[in-house]
């Protein structure tokens, strides 16, 4: 299943001066549609300490910060799931395994373990095709990726 296709809350946003990984994770949860009730600050605490566990760059340019707070009874309280994409005019050092900076951040965060790591994984396979690494290269907005997101999928079903 496509995680875009039943994700309400996705959106795209452009990050013209991200600096370091703290403050773009800041300016990420600053700008991300939440419900009332989610509590930034311990948003942006929860990802930073994700981070210092392991960062979650996964290489060719791309993160995937996310917590694994799932639910209204989380420190979060997360209604539904969310998937936003940070695209970042000036790269950043995220101490990804291949060592390249970081152009383009998917922010996930989602209400269980099981959907979490359904979207972790399909983007994951996402961002190892060069030719879709490239396309996020060129910021595009969220029809244009979502309609090549969904494309990816379709042509990958057809191979299995």
């Amino acid at each position: 299943m496509l995680f875009v296709e039943d994700l309400s809350l996705f959106d795209v946003f452009y990050l013209a001066d991200p600096i370091d990984i703290a403050n773009t994770i800041r300016q990420v949860v600053g700008l991300i549609s939440l419900q009332r009730s989610v509590d930034r600050k311990a948003l942006v605490d929860a990802l930073l300490s994700r981070e210092e566990i392991m960062s979650t760059a996964i290489g060719n340019g791309v993160a995937i910060p996310h917590v694994r707070q799932f639910g209204s009874e989380s420190p979060v309280g997360l209604q539904e799931d969310i998937v936003m994409v940070a695209y970042l005019f000036e790269p950043v050092d995220w101490n990804a395994p291949d060592g390249l900076p970081v152009h383009t951040l998917f922010l996930v965060l989602a209400t269980d373990e099981t959907r979490h790591l359904q979207i972790l994984a399909e983007i994951a396979e996402l961002a190892s095709d060069e030719d879709f690494v490239a396309f996020l290269k060129t910021m595009p907005e969220r029809e244009a990726l979502v309609e090549r997101i969904q494309s990816f999928e379709s042509n990958s079903a057809s191979v299995m």
